[in-house]
């Protein structure tokens, strides 16, 4: 009876639980990068692609192809792309006998982007391509362009007659990159252009960090262990910290997105928010797509400002300014290239969220991104209440000065990246005669643990767009949630005549975001820098 059970386990359907899908059986498609001489697809996309063919998630007929308006023969494009995953792939340097054989689904077409009429040979092109090599009911077309572009470029593919109907064996999915709007109203306007040609199920809005190994581990650590979910809740949390750290200032050439963009657009509104749904959700009814997301939808609908006061008080905005790090000095981010020498855009955001349900009332969730900060880190913290009663006390002393203190709280951290891990702090008597308390960590990190390297985020979800597989893509509902909640405090800023607080390039941010936490007796948790072998 036993191996009878275990038979069974392994044929359930793919559709039935996400990401249960083994090499060799993924589905063939034809995926279209548009915007393919950009950036993203060189540094990201074609290297996810070639590593996924060569872990054996990308089937044999699988075709690519690069769409961009610049010349190029699909030799050119194929040398191209072997520079770049060999600089990028997580595979290093890649010999030229298996570039080889990767090279024959690499292709490339010439298409002007905000020329329709140039759409209608795409679309025979791709015709051709799919009858040659046995494809033709399964495309992906990832939107590697600028955001201006997303609507010109689908609706002229609707026009030359790539967006099947509903009674049509073939399949499109259309991948489209932040950010997804500007606000909530250009939000909303981005969705009802899309939606006159587009289904909502044909529309995979893509954000990097939920492919990452950790963020897709909550789900399974809180899910999947009896001993931690009953914890988390307001009787047992004091509050939860999400912190995205970059330790660059504005890479070249992003001056000019960046300025027009900020830290609340580029990464709290949508990578920041959405570690926090996956922290505070319910349980889904099954593990499935629209489950998963549908309890991430009203975690997001309950967010709520964290102080009935101005927003001014638990929203903080800051820039950073010059400064000396390593002996070297770092330019304030209105000397950077491309940006507005009296710019206002914020480089770092702070926000207090509550979240109005049953579970979280009354539980602060502290939220800081920013740039040029001392290092590139992303880490949840959930900090647990103490004990009601003291009992135990240590001797902590700073150079001459000692104090008899109390335990510290218990924390259980996800370090996001980089050395992806997951530490639980707690309280050990220290040894000898006397009951002094002594902090200590368990650590799990991945690369103690596994050997393999871990799969790039982009591998994860271009694998799950071409199964069909949304768990890990925003629905519009999702979408709009979080710009309802954000937009107000981007508009509360762009009317502040003040600016944002500056803040030294290599520090943890501006003094107000340490004040919002002071005021409650809180502070901000220092990331574990040396967590992990790296």
């Amino acid at each position: 009876m036993a191996g009878s059970h275990v038979a069974a386990a392994t044929t359930l359907p793919t559709e039935s639980l996400p990401g249960m899908v083994q090499p060799g059986s993924t589905d063939d498609a034809l995926i279209a990068i548009f915007g393919a001489s950009g950036d993203l697809s060189a540094r990201k996309l074609v290297p996810a692609l070639f590593s996924l063919w060569k872990d054996g998630f990308l089937s044999a007929k699988s075709s690519i192809v690069g769409v961009a308006r610049r010349p190029k023969t699909d030799d050119e494009y194929r040398t191209e792309m072997h520079a770049a995953v060999s600089k990028f792939g997580r595979f290093g340097e890649i010999s030229a006998e298996e570039w080889a054989k990767f090279a024959q689904k690499l292709f490339y077409r010439t298409v002007n982007l905000d020329q329709p009429d140039e759409y209608v040979g795409l679309a025979k092109s791709f015709e051709e391509l799919e009858k040659a090599t046995g494809l033709g009911e399964r495309r992906v077309f990832y939107m590697a362009t600028s955001p201006d572009l997303f609507v010109p470029t689908a609706e002229a593919i609707y026009k030359a007659g790539m967006v099947p109907d509903r009674r049509s064996r073939q399949i499109l999915r259309m991948v489209f990159e932040k950010p997804f709007g500007h606000d909530l109203e250009s939000a909303q306007h981005l969705q009802r252009k899309l939606g006159r040609i587009l289904r909502e199920e044909q529309i995979y809005r893509i954000d990097h960090y939920l492919g990452k190994e950790t963020v897709q581990n909550i789900l399974l650590f809180r899910f999947g262990n009896s001993i931690f979910e009953p914890l988390f809740n307001r009787n047992h949390i004091d509050h939860v910290q999400i912190t995205v750290a970059e330790s660059q200032g504005i890479e070249q050439g992003r001056g000019g997105y960046y300025d027009t963009s900020g830290a609340m657009r580029d990464v709290l509104q949508n990578h920041v928010l959405q570690l926090l749904a996956l922290i505070a959700m319910e349980p889904p009814s099954f593990f499935r797509g629209k489950d998963i997301r549908d309890e991430k939808v009203k975690v997001l609908d309950a967010l709520a400002p964290g102080s009935l006061t101005s927003i001014h008080e638990w929203a903080i905005r800051g820039q950073y300014g010059p400064a000396t790090i390593g002996g070297k000095p770092a330019a304030g981010y209105r000397q950077e290239d491309r940006v507005n020498p009296n710019s206002n855009t914020e480089t770092y955001a702070a926000l207090e969220a509550r979240i109005d349900n049953w579970r979280w009332a009354g539980v602060p969730f502290y939220l800081r991104t920013g740039k040029r900060m001392p290092a590139r880190v992303s880490e949840i913290t959930i900090q647990f209440k103490s004990p009601p009663l003291h009992l135990f006390k240590t001797v902590e002393c700073d150079g001459d000065m000692c104090e008899l203190v109390d335990s510290r709280p218990n924390m259980l951290i996800f370090r996001i990246q980089p050395s992806e891990a997951i530490s639980l702090q707690f309280s050990t008597k220290r040894p000898g005669m006397q009951y002094q308390i002594h902090p200590a960590r368990m650590d799990f990190a991945y690369e103690d643990v596994f050997t393999s390297s871990l799969p790039e985020a982009y591998e994860r979800l271009l694998l799950d767009v071409t199964r069909g597989d949304s768990t890990l893509f925003m629905r519009n509902d999702e979408l709009e949630a979080a710009w309802r909640f954000c937009t107000p405090v981007l508009n509360a800023w762009a009317n502040d005549p003040k600016g944002p607080e500056l803040y030294e390039a290599g520090t943890w941010g501006p003094a107000g975001a340490d004040a919002m936490l002071a005021r409650t007796g809180r502070r901000w948790y220092a990331p574990k820098l040396n967590s992990g072998k790296k």
